[in-house]
């Protein structure tokens, strides 16, 4: 059995670029469409939630149709934005390389899995994980935690993420909690065992938790 396991969320914690994809595939679904552009701001408010929900929201319509006709565009840019726009922070693979030399790690996410996948193999990050949660039906986030803690079997286990969301279900399932703070995320990761701004002090506390509590 492993002493210690660290899960990740993605989107806000590990990269930081979501919600440029989301404004260049809404905004390029919106234009296709004839209708007005939407602000960054309402971009952000988008991210972590369903693609379903999002189109109903942005489109302020019930219309289950319309909303997966919009769904379906979202989709369709995914792939461009991503290949285009997408980067991720260097200091962030050096923590994935430091890290994964001193405890298995996993990543937790409600991201679709499509969206995730393209990620992680533009970035070539399936390599630091020995687990990749995405979105399941029926299972939340302190579900998908106690699911990755039983996979990972470890004695202790440190939840990463920059939501309210993934802090609450790393508590739920005691698990020192770190949550990052900083303008890419949601900052409503209040309550956290520690708190960091960015991924250096991100790998900096995770290895001190790590060699305090051997």
């Amino acid at each position: 059995m492993n002493l210690f396991a660290v899960l990740f969320d993605f989107d806000g914690t590990l990269f930081f670029g979501t919600t440029d994809i989301n404004y260049y595939v809404i905004n390029k679904a919106l234009t296709e469409m004839g209708l007005p552009s939407i602000t960054r701001e309402i971009a952000n408010s988008t991210v972590g939630d369903k693609l379903i929900d999002v189109s109903k929201k942005l489109l302020h319509t019930e219309n289950e149709a319309a909303a997966r006709d919009f769904m379906r565009r979202l989709i369709c840019y995914t792939p461009e934005a991503i290949e285009t726009i997408a980067v991720i922070e260097p200091d962030c693979i050096h923590m994935l390389e430091t890290l994964n030399r001193h405890a298995p790690l996993a990543i937790c996410s409600n991201a679709e899995k499509e969206y995730l996948d393209l990620l992680l193999k533009k970035f070539n990050l399936e390599q630091y994980f020995q687990f990749i949660w995405h979105r399941k039906n029926g299972f939340d986030k302190k579900m998908a935690v106690l699911e990755l803690k039983s996979i990972l079997k470890a004695e202790k286990t440190i939840m990463v993420g920059d939501r309210a969301e993934d802090i609450s279900a790393g508590k739920a399932n005691q698990c020192i909690t770190v949550a990052i703070q900083n303008d890419f995320g949601a900052r409503d990761a209040l309550g956290a065992d520690f708190n960091v701004r960015n991924h250096l002090e991100m790998e900096s506390i995770i290895m001190q938790i790590l060699h305090e509590k051997r």
